[in-house]
């Protein structure tokens, strides 16, 4: 029994510590303004009384604290140098790429000057055919310069058979047994962002020397 009368007053016990509160006319509206809260029961019997104390004990219990989350880690956004000199295609292609940091060049020499500028990036996205240099020709200079980037370049080309050619003669000029995957015009949004996570997020030594390996046909690390 939680509330016990005793001549005109009545006594309005805590159920969890056992609390007592003596008020002349009791009521909901007056315990609460003292901080009582009353739990109803469906079977009739006496309401459930909890005191100011253990409704605080009680709030401090059910309250999260935010502080105590981890902190998610956030993946750095994969830094692409994007290369064509159709500036259409150029705009269009850095768009569709919206979750990745875009860095474009409007020909492969404006690409090497980004490149000499210190600049960081994880991947190398140029197109085949362009005036001038072409995506293989930029290859090499990239392969010599930035060795580290060589493993991480992707050319694109709306001639599939073409491109091909112009890679196998570069190929064979410049003694190089791998050149990079050739990506064919239009291509899906999701493919390119596959391909371009593929290499960003592939790992390679922070120092050492690269060769192209005749075995596998990929770039080897020489790490020191």
């Amino acid at each position: 029994m939680h509330v016990i009368s005793l001549m005109a007053q009545s006594i309005v016990v805590c159920a969890d510590c056992g609390e007592a509160n003596t008020a002349v006319e009791w009521g909901f509206v007056l315990l609460a303004r003292y901080g009582w809260t009353a739990q109803l029961s469906d079977n009739g019997r006496d309401p459930e009384w909890r005191c100011p104390g253990c409704n605080a004990k009680l709030a401090g219990l059910e309250t999260w604290d935010t502080s105590m989350e981890e902190p998610q880690a956030r993946t750095p956004r994969l830094r692409v140098l994007l290369v064509d000199d159709q500036v259409m295609v150029l705009r269009a292609t850095a768009s569709m790429l919206r979750e990745l940091d875009v860095v474009t060049a409007g020909s492969a020499a404006e690409a090497l000057t980004k490149l000499a500028g210190g600049s960081h990036f994880d991947v190398v996205v140029s197109d085949v055919t362009m005036p001038g240099m072409g995506g293989p020709e930029l290859f090499v200079r990239i392969r010599e310069r930035y060795p580290h980037l060589a493993a991480r370049m992707l050319l694109v080309s709306g001639d599939a058979y073409g491109a091909e050619l112009m890679c196998t003669a570069v190929a064979r000029r410049e003694r190089i047994s791998s050149m990079p995957r050739i990506l064919h015009k239009p291509v899906p949004r999701d493919e390119l962002v596959r391909a371009i996570e593929e290499l960003g997020h592939r790992k390679l030594p922070r120092s050492g020397t690269f060769a192209i390996d005749p075995d596998s046909q990929r770039l080897r690390a020489n790490t020191k």
